[in-house]
C-alpha cells in the first residue's frame, strides 16, 4: 500500500455518503500499518478516523462512523528531509510502502532510492538506520543524554510571613475596566485539547495539480508550482488550505 495514494483520497461511508478528504496519516511505530487518518470535511471541520474503522482502500477510503478524540501513532514522514545515521543527507521522503518489510522512497536530484525503514523522526527530519537494533541503541543514547542535561531547579527560600493588609475601601478600589469589544471577524479561540492538524506540512515540495485562487481571484498557487511555506501561509490567510490540499494530492474536488 502506497501512503501517498491514501493522502488526498475522499472518505465515504459504506452507503456511499461523502464524509470529506484524508489530509494526513499517522502510522504504527514499525511503519508497517496505519494507526489513524486525519481528515477534513467540506466545512473545514477536522476529524480523526481510526485505522480499525477503515473498511477498504480503492478510489476512495470506505470507513465506518468511529472517530478518535485525538490522533495516535507516529507522524507521516513524507516531505521530510532524510539523513543516514552517519549524518549524510540522502534527500526528501517522497513515498512510503506500508507492508511487512516497509520501504521509504527518497528523492534527490531527480533520482529515487529505497532506504531501510528503521528510522527516527524529529520534527521535519528523518534519520534512517541499517537495522532496528541500531535505531534502538541510538534512541537509548539520546534518552540518557536528555537525563544528564536535566538539572533540578534550585529551592527558593521561604518568604517571611507578613501581616495581612487591610482591605481597600470602595473609594480606593481601581475602577473596573470596560469590556473591550471583540473585532467582528476575530477568530474564535479553540479548546486547548482541540485536534490541530491544519498545518499541511505534508504538502511541502509537492506540485499543485490545479491552480488555487483567493476569494478575489488572486492566485495562491498555480498548476505545476511546488508548495512552499509561503504558499501554505497564503492559503491559510485566504482560508484555502482544503482547496490547496485537494488540488495538490488529488485531481477530484
Amino acid at each position: 500500500m502506497q501512503l501517498s495514494n491514501i493522502i488526498g483520497s475522499p472518505v465515504i461511508t459504506p452507503s456511499g455518503e461523502r464524509c470529506g478528504y484524508v489530509t494526513d496519516a499517522r502510522l504504527t511505530r514499525d511503519y508497517r500499518k496505519l494507526s489513524c487518518l486525519l481528515c477534513t470535511d467540506e466545512e473545514e471541520e477536522e476529524f480523526c478516523l481510526p485505522a480499525r474503522a477503515v473498511l477498504s482502500f480503492a478510489d476512495a477510503v470506505v470507513a465506518g462512523r468511529a472517530r478518535l478524540a485525538s490522533p495516535v501513532g507516529v507522524p507521516n514522514p513524507l516531505g521530510s528531509a532524510v539523513y543516514a545515521h552517519t549524518g549524510e543527507y540522502l534527500g526528501t521522503a517522497s513515498e512510503l510502502f506500508l507492508q511487512d518489510a516497509p520501504e521509504l522512497i527518497v528523492s534527490k536530484d531527480g533520482a529515487k532510492t529505497a532506504v531501510p525503514v528503521p528510522l527516527m523522526q524529529a520534527g521535519a527530519t528523518v534519520v534512517v538506520y541499517p537495522d532496528p537494533a541500531s535505531r534502538e541503541a541510538a534512541a537509548r543514547t539520546a534518552k540518557r543524554g536528555t537525563k544528564k542535561r536535566t538539572v533540578s531547579a534550585p529551592q527558593k527560600a521561604p518568604m517571611p510571613a507578613q501581616e495581612p493588609a487591610e482591605p481597600p475601601t470602595m473609594s480606593e478600589k481601581a475602577p473596573m475596566p470596560e469590556d473591550t469589544p471583540m473585532p467582528e471577524n476575530a477568530p474564535m479561540q479553540k479548546e486547548p485539547n482541540a485536534i490541530r492538524f491544519l498545518d499541511r506540512t505534508n504538502l511541502l515540495g509537492r506540485r499543485v495539480k490545479r491552480s488555487v485562487y483567493g476569494a478575489n481571484g488572486e492566485p495562491i498557487a498555480l498548476a505545476g508550482e511546488r508548495v512552499t511555506p509561503a504558499v501554505l501561509s497564503a492559503a491559510r490567510r485566504h482560508n484555502k488550505l482544503l482547496a490547496l490540499t485537494v488540488s495538490t494530492l488529488t485531481t477530484a474536488y
